[in-house]
């Protein structure tokens, strides 16, 4: 984490050096509070101080059809001292089914639980049910020692949401500062599991202010520009010829309250429309041609008056741009499986006027299995408790979707080996059926002691994966 500055443009084109930092607050930089909504969960201070006496065992994973699945236990903690294993996926805590959860949702009764009260949790191991009881302990103490834990506290208050059924993650910060009041700066991480590529494209996050206005999205091209233009400007010793207008960019433009089901369509020559109702809806148009949007962005170089002024001047715009270069958000590539990005991206209101909470901050990514749009929903600051409860009330206004056919899963084989069907039979449900199989060489290894066929297990391998 570095040091963070935040950029104001103003209708004399100033600019400022962006960098993310702890020390932040001390430089008179404030972060934007979020509020936690469904599925959604809280990072750095803000986390610690809300969350500390959560209930834990400590246990990683997702979930999937069959249920939780564990992934990791850490040593000496319940879980671990109760015998849960990585593998084992949780079915049930405390008689309540978890399958069909999310994965932020599926152990909220844990986290609900005291120090020293009892979970009792169902768990699938190789096809076989097990009932374990698990003593639960708070997270403030579990992690009084833990680095990660301790770090946490000094990091900037964020918010996260899982993706693509808890393949992938996103955490969002958002920033200000009082000395650049028309500019907020949105800091998104993104954490990719083992999701497929997908794109994270930064012209589709948005960021609207409590008057419903959309914040201009400022692209790395056009800071750029503005650097370079106040060099020229300010240059003393002859003609310094000023740079060329940036390419037009792709620009999309989102009004309106959340929804969750959106048609993104590029109308090409950097013009785009996104449309779309479920919960409730957008309207969405294009904004204006570039052009029209003036080129205000610009860099605060103070007026050298001796006479190294064009030498020192040029330097400092070369630093200024590989200082931007080195900490926006880039997005020209898909993010692989295993890759973190992280990046800070600015946005302005357009004017002088100063952007007002509560914040919506709508992101959308490409789901690698379906190709299609997807959006998460942050909100930031006074008032998004609003936000919140908006959400909510359109969640239990939206009639329920019909179920789609479930994926067949390693423990889903095995009931049907264990239940005496042929070969035959499960073979041609495999290929007859979405899948999603675990073939790592763990879970080989637990299907052939499960009693799996070597034809049955060689399918579910060469099975495309949903």
């Amino acid at each position: 984490m570095q040091k963070v500055h935040f950029l104001g443009p103003s209708t004399v084109a100033t600019t400022l050096a962006l960098f993310l930092s702890v020390s932040a607050h001390a430089q008179g930089d404030t972060y934007v509070t979020p509020v936690e909504m469904k599925g959604q969960y809280l990072r750095g201070s803000i986390a610690v101080a809300q969350h500390g006496n959560d209930g834990m065992i400590g246990i990683n994973g997702k979930a999937t059809e069959a249920g939780f699945k564990v992934e990791a236990v850490t040593p000496g903690y319940p879980a671990a001292t109760a015998g849960i294993l990585p593998g084992d996926i949780i079915v049930s805590l405390d008689g309540a089914p978890v399958k069909g959860l999310e994965t932020s949702e599926a152990l909220k009764i844990i986290v609900q639980k005291k120090e020293g009260e009892v979970a009792n949790i169902a768990v699938n191991r190789n096809g076989e049910t097990k009932r374990v009881a698990v003593t639960v302990g708070i997270r403030k103490h579990l992690l009084a020692n833990d680095a990660q834990w301790q770090k946490e506290s000094t990091l900037p208050p964020a918010v996260g949401q899982m993706l693509f059924d808890g393949s992938a993650a996103v955490v969002v910060s958002l920033g200000q500062t009082e000395r650049y009041p028309n500019d907020v700066i949105l800091i998104p991480a993104i954490f990719s599991k083992d999701a497929p590529p997908f794109v994270a494209d930064d012209l589709k996050f948005f960021v609207l202010d409590g008057t419903g206005q959309q914040l201009r999205h400022v692209s790395l091209e056009e800071i750029k520009y503005g650097i370079q233009l106040n060099v020229a400007r300010n240059w003393k010793g002859g003609n310094y010829p000023p740079p060329p207008p940036p390419s037009p960019q792709r620009q999309y433009t989102i009004n309106g309250t959340d929804n969750s089901n959106y048609t993104f369509t590029n109308l090409g020559g950097g013009m785009g429309t996104i449309s779309g109702t479920s919960n409730s809806s957008y309207t969405v148009t294009q904004q204006p041609d570039y052009s029209q949007l003036g080129y205000t962005l610009g860099l605060a170089i103070r007026q050298y008056k001796d006479k190294k002024a064009d030498e020192k001047l040029l330097e400092q715009g070369k630093e200024w741009i590989a200082s931007w270069e080195s900490h926006y958000f880039k997005s020209q590539s898909p993010i692989v499986t295993g890759e973190n990005r992280y990046g800070q991206i600015m946005y302005w209101t357009g004017s002088t006027r100063r952007p007002q909470p509560p914040y919506r901050v709508v992101l959308f990514f490409t789901d690698p299995k379906t190709q299609k749009d997807e959006h998460v929903t942050f909100a930031f600051g006074s008032g998004a408790d609003k936000i919140k409860e908006e959400m909510a009330n359109q969640a239990a206004a939206t009639p329920p979707q019909p179920k789609t056919q479930s994926t067949l899963t390693n423990s889903d084989v095995v009931g049907m080996v264990k239940a005496g069907l042929g070969v035959e039979i499960v073979i041609a449900k495999i290929k007859a059926t979405s899948c999603s199989f675990e073939t790592d060489p763990t879970a080989l290894k637990a299907l052939k002691d499960a009693g799996v066929p070597d034809s049955v297990i060689l399918t579910m391998v060469q099975a495309p994966k949903n």
